[in-house]
């Protein structure tokens, strides 16, 4: 480590528009749109160096009426190829972590000369130099309560061997490092909010054993997690279908790194609806100048689904009993923060009517104060959020139930949050990043909810699906590109304004055709579960109205899709 590289030097740098652009380009960075005028400071809450080279950070992001804490351990380097294992010098990976490197020329005083340095950041998770250090290095381990640093490895809670052995392993590797190969992957394509990687230990004199493998996740957002504790609860409730967890680092007693297991799957249970849905698409709808009146007969639709969407019919068949399992052993009766509540059906709906219509009021606004030629400013859709206020007032004088049933839920409960393995034709599902909504403050996290809530956010994810997949037809079979026309403005013609319609009906074929394909998957999910329907509905706005202000700000182009959620609703009602 160059000893010129201080607190004072970091800071300084952290505070440059430069180091506030490159948290800005983070996907785990929050509020871009609040902060992306670069107007806020950066403060150092926490700073150690950990062994050579690596800045162990917390940051505070602060303006006048804002606040909000990262982990954002940081490694420098001169040559990247210094910092890398031999497995990491590869090209692709030199490149990615080149390109995620934030570098600045900075002017120091060093040994009373003035030298300009090149300063090289890396986010030091990416490098397996920085987990070696925080998870195996025994002289650092030592230094971690002088540090206000604890590593904790779970293996009482655990009463099958596997798990027990998983854990002895990761103690193993830290006594005697040198018998241990570990690598290290980064999962989830760089499109998590978290950080996450899979690490690998095995035995140098047994090299044909498989290797454990775990997954490492560093919570960037720097505040109380729901994760560990919500896992550690699953553990004691004997749930098999979600990650165990193995051990947590904390800084200043808040869990900054979680070391779960690696659960084996083949991807996440979006694929499997996306997949067999475009595909009966692209194989049905080849040409589009041919006869299609025989999707005017129910039953050959319903045939052709059942032809073409085998698997999306079986996951959706099972995974809403393993939906309520998940739900029945979040409960813990001993535990306040775990137990089964019911409250005021009036009283609790009356805050959640006054949320909602704050979410949209706040929409108004934002939409309001931009240029009147934006898209989501057109009359019809800003109608759509007025339609949307009156009908969660009348749901809220129709609903009859005294009482509602609350409880710990997932909270952000999609498809891409279900992983899922197959075996001789048997789908084990598993549920992940029990971190909580993250539209919601963290005291608004620690809260209880109904079931409904996690319903109805895995069914936004069919909506998104279903209007995804009528985009990518239209882009596919209906643009004309001398014309200069955009999938998203067809889709909108297609409902707002039938006197602009595509000439070709194709479009009405294909809309009914996925629509009857969502009611029947509804149908299947929802089947043994008897959910309340007013209760789904307010939480299915709630999760669209958050998903619009996502897209506004960050894929304007997508905005389309949950308007038109919302739209349907409208229609519906």
């Amino acid at each position: 480590m160059k000893n010129y590289f201080d607190k004072n030097v970091i800071h300084g740098i952290s505070n440059t528009n430069e180091f506030k652009g490159f948290l800005l380009s983070r996907r785990w960075f929050g509020d871009k749109s609040t902060l992306s005028n670069l107007e806020f400071n950066v403060v150092l809450k926490y700073f150690e160096i950990i062994a050579e080279r690596i800045f162990l950070i917390i940051i505070e992001v602060r303006t006048s009426e804002y606040s909000k804490d990262y982990f954002v351990p940081l490694i420098y380097y001169e040559r990247i190829e210094e910092i890398l294992e031999q497995s990491e010098k590869t090209r692709s990976n030199i490149v990615k972590l080149t390109e995620n490197t934030f570098s600045k020329k900075v002017a120091l005083t060093i040994e009373n000369e003035q030298k300009i340095i090149t300063l090289n950041l890396l986010e030091a998770e990416f490098c397996l130099y920085f987990w070696k250090k925080m998870l195996f290095d025994t002289i650092i381990s030592e230094r971690f309560p002088r540090l206000n640093l604890e590593l904790t490895l779970y293996s009482k809670q655990f009463e099958d061997e596997v798990n027990m052995k998983k854990v002895q392993n990761l103690i193993e590797a830290a006594l005697y490092p040198d018998r241990y190969e570990l690598s290290i992957n980064q999962l989830g394509g760089g499109n998590t909010t978290n950080i996450l990687f899979s690490l690998n230990i095995s035995k140098k004199r047994d090299p044909e054993q498989k290797p454990n493998s775990y997954v490492l996740k560093s919570y960037k957002d720097y505040s109380v997690s729901l994760e560990p504790s919500m896992l550690f609860v699953l553990v004691k409730n004997k749930f098999p279908h979600t990650p165990k967890i193995y051990g947590t680092i904390k800084v200043r007693e808040k869990e900054t790194i979680g070391i779960l297991e690696n659960v084996p799957n083949i991807g996440n249970l979006g694929d499997i609806y996306w997949k067999e849905l475009n595909l009966m698409i692209d194989n049905e709808f080849q040409d589009i100048d041919l006869d299609f009146s025989k999707f005017n007969e129910k039953p050959h639709i319903s045939q052709l689904i059942k032809e073409s969407c085998i698997e999306t019919l079986k996951v959706s068949s099972e995974i809403g009993n393993y939906i309520k399992s998940l739900h029945d052993s979040l409960i813990l009766p001993q535990q306040e923060e775990y137990s089964l509540e019911s409250v005021d059906s009036s009283f609790y709906l009356e805050n959640y009517t006054n949320r909602l219509n704050s979410m949209i009021s706040e929409l108004q606004t934002y939409m309001n104060d931009q240029p009147e030629s934006a898209f989501f400013n057109l009359p019809k859709i800003s109608s759509i959020l007025i339609d949307i206020k009156d009908i969660v007032a009348r749901f809220h004088s129709d609903f009859t139930e005294p009482k509602i049933l609350i409880q710990p839920v997932h909270q952000d409960l999609h498809m891409e949050q279900i992983l899922y393995n197959k075996i001789n034709n048997q789908y084990t599902y598993y549920f992940i990043d029990f971190e909580g909504d993250p539209q919601l403050s963290i005291e608004e996290r620690k809260g209880k909810f109904p079931i409904e809530k996690d319903l109805a956010s895995f069914l936004r994810a069919l909506s998104y699906i279903k209007f995804n997949t009528l985009l990518r037809f239209i882009e596919q079979k209906l643009i004309r590109k001398e014309r200069y026309e955009v999938p998203e403005e067809v889709l909108y013609n297609l409902y707002f304004r039938r006197a602009a319609r595509p000439i070709s009906k194709i479009l009405d074929v294909v809309l009914s055709l996925l629509n009857i394909w969502e009611s029947k998957l509804i149908g299947k999910i929802l089947k043994d579960l008897n959910p309340n329907y007013i209760l789904i509905t307010y939480f299915y706005i709630e999760r669209a109205l958050y998903e619009l202000n996502y897209e506004i700000l960050f894929r304007p182009n997508k905005t389309i899709v949950p308007i038109l959620g919302l739209k349907e609703i409208v229609d519906k009602s």
